[in-house]
C-alpha cells in the first residue's frame, strides 16, 4: 500500500468509519524465530470474509500494511494473523514486533478479490513464508466441502509447517529445481484431474516467483483459469 501524508489517513479513518474495526490483541506466539502469530477480537458479525482476503493495519502515521487473516471465527469475534517478521528494521516488522497481548488497533475490514474456487475439487497452494496465512485459509475452506487440499512452501524452516499443520511439499529458499521437481510429481500424479480441470492452483507470495510458476503451469498444461494468483512482495518495492 503506498505512503500518504497523515491528514489524509486521519481523513479516511474519520470519514469511512465503516470500513474500519477496533480490534485487541488477545494471544501471540512465535512459530519460529521469524513467524509470529496473533491473535486478535473484535465483532465480526457484519463483517464478509473469502480465504486470502487482505485485512490492513496502519503501521505508522503514513503506511498502512496488507495481511491475511485465518482462523476467522465470526461467532466467536476472532481471527489469526501470521506476521513473517524479517527484517526488524523495516516499518511493518518494527510494528508487529511490538504487538502484545492487550493492545488496541484499528483494522481494515476485510476486502479483495474471490481467490477460492469453490468448484476445485483439489486446492494446492504454492507460495513462501509470506503465504502460509492464506494457505491455512484456503486448506480451513477446503476442508470444509470435503476436497483435498496440497501445499508447496519455500521457506528454510519446515518445523513451521508441521506446527501449523500444513503437511505437503517444501523446499528451501531459491532452490528453483526442487520447486519445479515438487510440482511435476503432482502434476504427473494428477494428471487426469488436471486434465478435468478439477485442480486450482494457487500463487502468492513474491511476484516474481509467482510470475514464473504462472507461466509454467501453463506450459505444462494448466488452463489458465486453474491458476490464481496474488503478489504479496517483490524484491525492491516497498508495501506492497
Amino acid at each position: 500500500m503506498s505512503s500518504l501524508p497523515k491528514w489524509i489517513n486521519d481523513a479516511v479513518e474519520n470519514l469511512l468509519p465503516s470500513k474500519f474495526k477496533d480490534c485487541t490483541v488477545t494471544r501471540t506466539t512465535y512459530i519460529s524465530d521469524d513467524l509470529k502469530q496473533i491473535t486478535f477480537e473484535t465483532d465480526l458479525s457484519d463483517v464478509y470474509f473469502e480465504p486470502a482476503y487482505a485485512v490492513g493495519f496502519r503501521i505508522n502515521d503514513r503506511d498502512f500494511r496488507n495481511y491475511s487473516p485465518f482462523h476467522f471465527d465470526k461467532e466467536k469475534g476472532s481471527f489469526d494473523i501470521l506476521f513473517h517478521v524479517h527484517d526488524t528494521q523495516a516499518a511493518g516488522c518494527h510494528f508487529i514486533n511490538q504487538l502484545t497481548a492487550g493492545d488496541s488497533i484499528k483494522m481494515i475490514i476485510p476486502r479483495g478479490k474471490r481467490f477460492f474456487d469453490h468448484e476445485a475439487k483439489i486446492h494446492f497452494s504454492i507460495g513462501d513464508e509470506t503465504s502460509l496465512g492464506s494457505s491455512i485459509a484456503i486448506r480451513e475452506a477446503a476442508e470444509k466441502t470435503s476436497k483435498s487440499f496440497v501445499c508447496l512452501h519455500e521457506l528454510e524452516d519446515p518445523l513451521s509447517l508441521e506446527k501449523l499443520d500444513l503437511y505437503g511439499y517444501y523446499t528451501s529458499k531459491n532452490n528453483w529445481m526442487a520447486i519445479l521437481n515438487q510440482i511435476n510429481e503432482f502434476l504427473h500424479e494428477e494428471r487426469k484431474a488436471i486434465e478435468n480441470q478439477e485442480v486450482t492452483f494457487y500463487l502468492t507470495g513474491n511476484g516474481k516467483t509467482m510470475s514464473f510458476l504462472r507461466r509454467y503451469l501453463k506450459e505444462k498444461g494448466v488452463h489458465s483459469t486453474n491458476v490464481r494468483s496474488q503478489a504479496y512482495w517483490i524484491e525492491g518495492k516497498k508495501g506492497l
